[in-house]
């Protein structure tokens, strides 16, 4: 009797015991569950919060098309150069013989500037048929090409048209081309569909990309000839 009674209280005591590790464990798991949920950055939360990244902000910039400046006028400036000559004059002044100076006529020096291109060689007019066929005498427009240090086409290089033309003003852009009817780095303007008589009242002016002039501004006639409504103007770099 005393053993089965001893048996009954060695299993209740260990009944007793798991049942008192149930209730700390469930207390636990509650503790650390209302704690997780108060701080999910809490270091033993297995799951804890992904951080989400900063917003990456990225500014855009906007696209302006640059305005070509205005640029002055070059001006050819003559210099003058005093040859003194060493003739002696019947006159003396104190005992000294005057020598008297004889002025040499002014010279005019080319204003080289600090534009990268000029001129490769002198404006001609050619009749547009050769390269239009189709349109005859019902066009009449300005072309040329651009060459480097080496007299390689440089293509990319911008061409500003202004100036008046039958009684309208001119402000038109073309680009020097990888293939063109004039070869490479060529470009073309149109500037009517008749050819009229103009003197200096057109110019063209090479421009970088950042709208920044790089060569000088270049006048050029126009003709009422059908054999000479194509205006060819090349540029050359120089430095």
């Amino acid at each position: 009797m005393q053993q089965g009674s001893s048996k009954t209280n060695i299993r209740d005591l260990i009944l007793n015991s798991l049942t008192g590790l149930i209730v700390i464990f469930i207390v636990a798991v509650i503790v650390l569950q209302v704690t997780i949920y108060l701080n999910p950055k809490v270091v033993f939360n297995p799951l804890p919060p992904y951080e989400m990244p900063d917003a990456l902000v990225i500014n855009m910039p906007t696209k302006s098309e640059p305005t070509p400046t205005e640029t002055p006028e070059m001006i050819v400036q003559p210099t003058e150069t005093i040859m003194p000559t060493a003739t002696q004059q019947g006159t003396f002044s104190d005992g000294t013989p005057v020598v008297e100076e004889t002025p040499v006529s002014p010279t005019e020096t080319p204003f080289s500037g600090y534009y990268a291109f000029v001129l490769q060689n002198q404006i001609n007019a050619i009749e547009s048929a050769l390269l239009k066929p189709n349109l005859g005498c019902n066009w009449v427009g300005v072309a040329g090409q651009v060459f480097d240090l080496q007299g390689r086409p440089v293509m990319g290089v911008r061409v500003w048209l202004r100036g008046t033309y039958d009684t309208k003003r001119k402000d038109l852009y073309s680009l020097t081309l990888e293939s063109s009817p004039y070869g490479p780095s060529g470009f073309e303007i149109t500037l009517g569909d008749r050819p009229l008589n103009s003197t200096g009242q057109l110019s063209i002016q090479l421009l970088d990309q950042a709208g920044i002039p790089i060569s000088d501004r270049v006048y050029f006639d126009t003709f009422e000839d059908c054999q000479k409504n194509l205006i060819l103007i090349n540029f050359k770099q120089v430095r």
